[in-house]
């Protein structure tokens, strides 16, 4: 269940990694990894994926996301900005912002 407000963003999600074991890593809607949001800050994001409630290694898919405290980061996103998507320190995938739902996180000049 996603978070009880709308969402902050919408990306295009792609999934770049495999699983540890070296097999096909798949994710679905609810997925809680952690965003590059600033080069000093990482934060949490619920995703619930669009046209598919799955993402497999290799395909990239549409996706609201929910950040966790954005007050804590105004103003980190224009359209087309690309963040590395990681599960700890274990890069996992991108998210391309296609669009800013939440006004706080716009980018002042974007």
């Amino acid at each position: 269940m996603h978070p009880h407000r709308p969402p902050d963003a919408k990306v295009l999600f792609r999934l770049t990694s495999p699983a540890l074991d070296g097999e096909q890593k798949r994710v679905r809607s609810g997925y809680r990894p952690v965003y590059d949001i600033r080069s000093d800050y990482w934060t949490s994001a619920h995703h619930e994926f669009l046209g598919g409630n799955q993402v497999v290694t290799g395909e990239e898919t549409a996706a609201h996301v929910w950040f966790l405290t954005p007050e804590v980061y105004p103003h980190t996103l224009w359209i087309g900005r690309v963040l590395t998507v990681a599960e700890g320190a274990r890069p996992v995938g991108t998210a391309t912002v296609v669009e800013i739902l939440n006004p706080i996180l716009e980018r002042d000049d974007a």
